[in-house]
């Protein structure tokens, strides 16, 4: 598939400037990828390749409109836009996360790779979140020059506002017309087919449900069936994705000083933070209340037998987006709930009402900064730190995460952050090592 992309566009013009028209560079290897023969390599090709036809919907420039803002001006795009993180791929035309569409090959949408691929150490690793992307940004510049050009915008000034508020490593949660950004961390695509609580509200049930989601978020099959520009793709397309998704496994984590590890483990143990995260079965990682009161305190599971699976105190932007704000009937939520309540009833998706955030597994910690659901905590120090101590204006690559904002606070998950300083260090190190 590789090669009839970069066949496509393989003229005088671009392409033979970017890598020539010659024998077919070497297609990216993953880590964690799958032989051709597996019976889930289909289903890593949608990731990595399907728009899901959401081409069609021209939220992007043509694709000859995108490869010549790499020819005329490398300085501020980068080889294959990598100056905003994307990672380049020298087999195709256009990085990875950028495609040209099946229907339609000369429009291009993201696929589901765009966030969920990062390179580590050791090479590329499919499902880690590409912590050094910044979509945001990305997108405002391709819609100024695509406006320059004489076009009609693909983005409005709300917009293009809320997509400046991102920064790396971070997409929107809200829709588009919402009056405030409500950031999400990429999040580590790890065990989900072991999970029973998936997404950071822990709504969804099972990977189909997540897969689904993921997909009408991109366009197809939204706002509704009846109205849809891009029809939702149907079981047998989307079936080998679900499959694949399902079982990658977070990556190896480095070599950790044993004596430490082995100290973090015990106060991992003494603290009780596998009552939250468990670690040898992530299945059991279920959804820990929200406490909004005012006199609100974070417990654990099993400290008060009204909340068995505790309580927490984080930023609570996003679930404002589906219960309101309190204010008032409606108030507060995102207008896109309906039509995807809607969607939830008409795919037979398995859905649960949840009243907080789901515990995330650890496994594959040390990859996966900065923390919180919204990418709010720059480090595993900072998060073990009391929230009123946390950064509060921080670097993440070269935007300024500012945890004043509405959506960005960096408030609650107070668990271990009255520890003496080594037993910080040494649960570090463990957390670190899983």
């Amino acid at each position: 598939m590789s090669t009839v992309y970069r066949n496509l566009t393989c003229t005088a013009v671009i392409a033979s400037s970017l890598w020539g028209c010659g024998a077919d560079p070497a297609p990216l290897e993953f880590v964690n990828g799958l032989d051709p023969a597996h019976p889930g390599y289909a289903g890593q090709e949608r990731f990595l390749t399907d728009t899901w036809d959401t081409e069609l919907l021209d939220e992007w420039p043509p694709a000859e409109f995108m490869l010549a803002l790499m020819e005329d001006e490398p300085e501020v795009f980068g080889e294959q836009f990598a100056a905003f993180g994307f990672i380049p791929d020298p087999a195709r035309d256009l990085p990875v996360g950028l495609a040209r569409g099946v229907k339609d090959p000369e429009r291009i949408h993201e696929t589901c790779a765009l966030c969920h691929v990062q390179r580590l150490d050791d090479g590329l690793w499919l499902g880690v979140p590409n912590t050094g992307l910044d979509i945001g940004r990305f997108r405002v510049e391709v819609n100024r020059r695509w406006v320059a050009a004489g076009h009609a915008p693909l983005m409005t000034e709300l917009q293009e506002t809320k997509a400046l508020a991102l920064g790396p490593g971070r997409t929107n949660a809200e829709s588009s017309g919402y009056p405030d950004v409500v950031p999400a961390d990429f999040p580590p695509y790890f065990e989900l087919g072991q999970r029973q609580y998936l997404n950071y509200m822990g709504t969804g049930q099972d990977v189909r449900t997540e897969i689904h989601f993921a997909v009408f978020s991109f366009g197809a099959g939204s706002p509704n069936e009846e109205t849809a520009k891009v029809p939702f793709p149907d079981e047998a397309r989307i079936a080998p994705f679900i499959e694949f998704l399902g079982g990658l496994a977070p990556p190896p984590a480095p070599s950790q000083d044993a004596g430490e590890v082995a100290r973090g483990r015990a106060v991992f143990e003494a603290e009780r933070c596998g009552a939250c995260h468990h670690l040898d079965d992530v299945s059991l990682d279920a959804v820990v209340t929200l406490d909004t009161s005012t006199t609100g305190v974070e417990r654990l599971p099993g400290e008060d037998p009204a909340l068995p699976n505790g309580s927490i105190r984080t930023s609570r932007a996003h679930r404002i987006l589906q219960d309101g704000d309190g204010s008032g009937e409606g108030s507060g939520t995102d207008v896109g709930l309906g039509d995807l309540i809607a969607f939830i009833i008409g795919r037979g998706l398995a859905v649960r009402r949840t009243d907080g955030y789901r515990a995330n597994t650890l496994r594959g910690l040390w990859a996966t900064a900065p923390y919180l659901h919204n990418g709010s905590v720059p480090t595993l120090e900072a998060l073990l730190t009391r929230p009123e101590d946390r950064p509060t204006r921080w670097m993440r690559g070269d935007f300024e995460v500012d945890t004043s904002r509405f959506g960005s606070s960096n408030e609650g998950h107070t668990f271990g952050t009255t520890l003496e300083a080594a037993d910080k260090a040494a649960l570090a190190a463990f957390l670190r090592s899983l």
